[in-house]
């Protein structure tokens, strides 16, 4: 698996471009102006964000299924009104949500440790907890305007260390 991160790249200021975010739903008849102007205001707050945990020593892995940071086989950034993936309401279908590829859990460890650097960059995060091999960020608050929140009333799909639980 290879690693986004190498000298050349750790001063990136873009990570995932607006096209690898559409991934195959480029032409979708769902991809309106205002869908893009969402998308790119995500992808503003998510690259720097990335930015940082590279600067503080993380390393973003490349999904071989995308061949991006996006998380999946082609639903981790852009999903279509139609899409079956996911929540009928996902940010994701207004270009506000992205599932970042982190297998190793190393991207959700830092956040849960930088959670005010995701507040202050204006993005909120599912708990870990739920997403087991990806980070979900996006760019409007959830109903609980908490930064990092439990995504629904199902259980948990993996475990957390002790000190995810004490700072969510």
């Amino acid at each position: 698996m290879s690693a986004v991160r190498s000298p050349a790249q750790a001063s990136r200021s873009v990570f995932v471009t607006l096209g690898e975010y559409l991934g195959p739903y480029k032409a979708h008849a769902d991809v309106t102006p205002q869908i893009i102007a969402n998308a790119n205001d995500l992808l503003t707050r998510v690259n720097k964000v990335y930015a940082l945990y590279v600067a503080d020593g993380g390393e973003l892995q490349t999904n071989p299924a995308t061949g991006s940071v996006i998380s999946g086989s082609g639903n981790g950034g852009l999903r279509p009104r139609d899409a079956k993936v996911g929540a009928p309401n996902s940010t994701h279908k207004d270009g506000q949500g992205i599932d970042t590829y982190d297998p190793k859990r190393s991207f959700a460890s830092w956040c849960i440790e930088h959670f005010t650097t995701l507040a202050e960059n204006g993005l909120h995060m599912e708990d870990p907890r739920w997403t087991p091999t990806w980070v979900h960020l996006q760019s409007v608050p959830p109903r609980s305007g908490k930064t990092v929140y439990i995504p629904n009333a199902s259980p948990a799909l993996a475990a957390a260390p002790k000190k995810w639980e004490d700072m969510a």
